[in-house]
């Protein structure tokens, strides 16, 4: 693991030096078959990119140096020319990530797959059984299809991770999906903060755990082996909290500095969760928006320093703040996020309970008079959606059993 974590240190400190990414996540297409009650893009937006145009813009990230390219809808392979990007990718020598539902993901596609040898293949899975995992997508049928293709891409040994964002209605599922994949030889990544649409509907804020749901999951009791217990073991062992407060100086965020995120209408995002326009790549060089925008200088010189509650505050050690939540959040890049203060206290709690931090005083974040534990802000977010025509989707939202 340390040497993992050796190289990607290496690779970051190459990129900061030559100002150049090491990673770009292109969106290829907003289009998708499933209707996810938590989903974050909004879909079936026009004008996206022709093949030539991903082609000329895969072209530019590899003459730039861009090492890693992540592929993804919508799902991707509702483009029909989604095999053709993936061959192009490989022939230019990227090392490929791709998410994909595996709907599409038949023989003939899982072949195409394992000669291409992508580093991984992400598949969203949300429960154990097609029950829950359905209400999800509200596609009959789509927990079977996913599990067919992870098996049929497992079996040509193309790595595979099953990833699942952590809701209310999902929490208790996650040792069992957890433990489903280490039976198929697949990999699990669980993220525990949801966010708004893209678009700034609040809508899927109100399916994040509630408080206690919060603490249980984080003190690794929710659903059985969630990963937590590996994960605070590993990243705080040895961990002292006053030696370790991360720098005003640092970011709180990386997002515009190592990678940056590209739209299917091929807009520059600096990050998939963060939609502030940096450049459009049918107007200008790639080149020329990694080095010469103005709003992706922005992002990448905003500092803990520059977030006036955040700099005061001294859970910065377990804060993993979210530029893109706040934006949403506060409608002020600046703004301190409310979720990450949440979480935050609450991986705090947990370290505790667990002697792996020492159980002195520490004071509550400047904001959290402000952040709802018991589930307010949820409700909030649901009146706000409703208010903005986000009632007609009220069945599909309610958290799941």
């Amino acid at each position: 693991m340390k040497s993992h974590r050796g190289a990607a240190d290496v690779l970051a400190e190459m990129a900061r030096r030559q100002n150049r990414p090491i990673t770009v996540t292109f969106q290829v297409t907003d289009r998708c078959n499933y209707e996810c009650v938590h989903c974050y893009q909004t879909h079936g937006q026009a004008d996206e990119l022709s093949f030539d145009e991903i082609a000329d813009i895969l072209r530019q990230l590899a003459d730039f140096g861009v090492l890693f390219l992540s592929l993804m809808g919508g799902e991707f392979f509702m483009r029909r020319d989604a095999d053709d990007i993936l061959r192009l990718a490989h022939e230019l020598g990227f090392a490929i990530k791709l998410l994909t539902t595996g709907h599409h993901v038949g023989d003939r596609r899982a072949d195409l797959l394992a000669g291409l040898r992508p580093l991984q293949v992400d598949m969203s899975m949300y429960a154990a059984g097609a029950h829950a995992h359905d209400r999800v997508t509200q596609q009959p049928g789509s927990w079977q299809r996913t599990l067919a293709a992870a098996r049929r891409l497992i079996a040509r040994k193309v790595p595979v991770l099953l990833k699942a964002p952590v809701m209310e209605g999902n929490v208790a599922e996650l040792g069992a999906l957890a433990e489903l994949a280490r039976s198929l030889g697949a990999e699990t990544s669980f993220d525990a903060k949801l966010t708004g649409k893209e678009d700034s509907d609040p809508q899927p804020l109100h399916m994040r755990m509630r408080a206690d749901t919060l603490r249980t999951f984080y003190r690794g009791g929710a659903g059985g082996d969630n990963g937590i217990d590996a994960f605070l073991a590993k990243t705080y062992a040895d961990f002292d909290p006053a030696r370790e407060l991360r720098p005003l100086h640092h970011t709180p965020c990386r997002a515009g500095q190592q990678a940056v995120s590209i739209t299917p209408q091929g807009k520059v995002w600096p990050c998939n969760a963060l939609p502030i326009e940096c450049g459009d790549l049918r107007e200008r060089s790639f080149a020329a928006v990694w080095q010469d925008s103005p709003p992706l200088a922005e992002v990448r010189e905003l500092r803990w320093a520059a977030i006036a509650e955040c700099r005061r505050c001294e859970l910065r050690s377990y804060c993993q703040r979210c530029h893109g939540m706040a934006l949403l959040e506060q409608g002020e890049l600046r703004g301190p996020s409310l979720e990450a203060c949440r979480h935050a206290v609450a991986v705090r709690d947990s370290l505790r309970e667990r002697g792996l931090i020492p159980r002195t005083e520490t004071a509550m974040p400047p904001t959290w008079a402000r952040v709802d534990r018991d589930g307010q802000h949820h409700r909030r977010a649901r009146e706000r959606a409703a208010g903005e025509g986000g009632a007609r989707r009220s069945d599909a939202l309610r958290v799941l059993p």
